[in-house]
């Protein structure tokens, strides 16, 4: 009988696969995405108010405009035009006129470069609505990736419920249902749908017992402004949307605390003293009623409410009914709305 001789079987590694230049600037933007949040978390856990963070960018900001000065591939210039974008978020600069137009030039709106920050898109809207607005409402239609879309899709129809007519939300609400049914996004989206029938026109002001910050011993009830007009307003300092309506909320206040108008502001903010320093500020002391929402969105009054975002202004009325809530109480609106309460003709 013969022996059978097994030798070894040897194979040659496959050659590496050469790395994609693109990628790498994706995958080095995550790195600092990743990074940022950590120093961001120990920033907070060490008691600091988060809106004061602000991470050093300018090194990565200066190396993007130095390789876009002599980078020629499209596809790695298309990555480093976001990545450059994504750094000016994460510093909160607001970027150029000329970095806003390279992208609309060089970068299709269903690029994957998009993908590195799901949220980079609607920053740029935000940085220039007119430009950007139908650019973004193309990935929201188009984009291949799909947790950018359902990403886009639920922004939009939360910004529009906040801000617009049901005719503005409605469209996105529809496809997002649609495309995703069964997605995270979708039953976020119905839930806050829900939510919002429980201060609809009409509707009963919903419960509260909360102790007034400015005077701990007073406690805070619907019944404290039975027969006049409240705006209970759920805010933060540290929400940037909050903070651009406290100008037309101020207007407001001087206009109508004569005519029979209170404002209680209910605050998200993780500790009470980080109102006091907001308010503290010259152009923002908010001289009407507060109150601190203890553990911020479990805090029971958010789920009574039916809060998912903020700012989220209710008025009601002296029966202690809802009378407007949402847009028609959101930047110019506000005036015109209370002057129809305060100031009939």
């Amino acid at each position: 009988m013969k022996t059978l001789l097994l030798l070894p079987l040897v194979v040659a590694p496959l050659a590496a696969r050469p790395a994609d230049p693109a990628q790498q600037v994706l995958d080095h933007a995550k790195a600092r995405v990743a990074a940022i949040a950590k120093a961001r978390a120990a920033w907070i856990e060490a008691g600091n108010p988060s809106q004061a963070f602000r991470p050093e960018l300018g090194k990565d900001l200066a190396q993007a405009a130095a390789r876009l000065a002599r980078e020629k591939r499209p596809p790695v210039r298309r990555a480093l035009l976001v990545t450059r974008l994504l750094f000016r978020k994460l510093a909160r600069e607001l970027p150029s006129a000329g970095e806003l137009a390279d992208v609309r030039r060089e970068v299709p709106a269903t690029d994957p470069a998009w993908t590195v920050d799901l949220g980079l898109l609607g920053a740029a809207e935000g940085w220039d609505p007119q430009a950007f607005g139908p650019y973004v409402a193309q990935a929201r239609a188009a984009h291949p990736d799909g947790a950018l879309r359902r990403h886009l899709l639920f922004s939009h129809f939360t910004d529009m419920i906040d801000t617009s007519t049901e005719q503005d939300w409605r469209p996105s609400y529809a496809m997002l249902l649609k495309d995703f049914p069964d997605s995270p996004e979708a039953a976020k989206a119905r839930a806050r749908l829900d939510s919002e029938s429980l201060t609809a026109v009409g509707a009963p002001a919903p419960a509260f017992d909360l102790p007034s910050l400015d005077d701990p011993d007073q406690r805070l009830t619907p019944a404290t402004f039975k027969g006049g007009y409240v705006l209970v307003d759920f805010w933060a300092s540290w929400c940037p949307d909050c903070v651009r309506e406290m100008p037309g909320m101020h207007r407001a206040w001087a206009r109508f605390k004569e005519k029979g108008l209170a404002i209680l502001s209910l605050s998200l903010d993780r500790k009470a003293e980080h109102i006091a320093k907001y308010r503290a500020v010259g152009e923002t002391p908010m001289p009407w009623r507060h109150a601190f929402l203890e553990g911020g969105w479990k805090n029971p009054v958010c789920a009574a409410w039916g809060v998912m975002s903020i700012p989220k202004p209710v008025l009601v009325g002296p029966d202690g009914r809802i009378v407007a809530s949402g847009a028609d109480l959101r930047g110019e609106a506000l005036e015109r709305t209370l002057a129809k309460f305060l100031e009939p003709r």
